[in-house]
């Protein structure tokens, strides 16, 4: 099986960031209290550990350098924050909606180091380990 395959709950995940960065939430109540609790960081750290994590799983399952080194580690999360930087520089110059916010950065790169801290804390659990080694069909 290729080892693209094994990347693809990572890429949905990353097309849903995406969609979700560069369309307009019209929709979507805006409370004055969940704004002042920066409710919206949290999802940016949520969404990014949820990318990080999805990114290293992916390379773990496919072979790609040894699981849970730190050397892999760091890869991530420095790809991971680094897309959360591009796509919030993107945002004000692509939409007429979205605007630049330097602690939406910060956030995302807090979740991608979120996401590589629980990936190797797991990777020693052995329910991870089992998952790693089975067949990407049987996920």
């Amino acid at each position: 099986m290729s080892r693209a395959i094994r990347l693809i709950p990572f890429i949905c995940w990353f097309g849903i960031i995406l969609y979700l960065s560069f369309t307009p939430l019209t929709g979507w109540p805006k409370l004055g209290m969940f704004e002042k609790l920066y409710a919206d960081k949290l999802v940016h750290i949520t969404m990014y550990a949820i990318l990080c994590f999805l990114f290293l799983f992916g390379l773990a399952r496919s072979g790609e350098g040894s699981i849970g080194s730190k050397k892999l580690l760091v890869y991530a999360v420095v790809f991971c924050a680094g897309t959360g930087i591009c796509i919030e520089i993107l945002q004000p110059l692509l939409t007429r909606f979205r605007q630049f916010e330097w602690l939406d950065m910060v956030a995302n790169a807090i979740g991608a180091g979120v996401g590589a801290y629980a990936f190797s804390k797991l990777i020693s659990r052995r329910f991870l380990q089992q998952a790693l080694q089975r067949p990407a069909s049987s996920l």
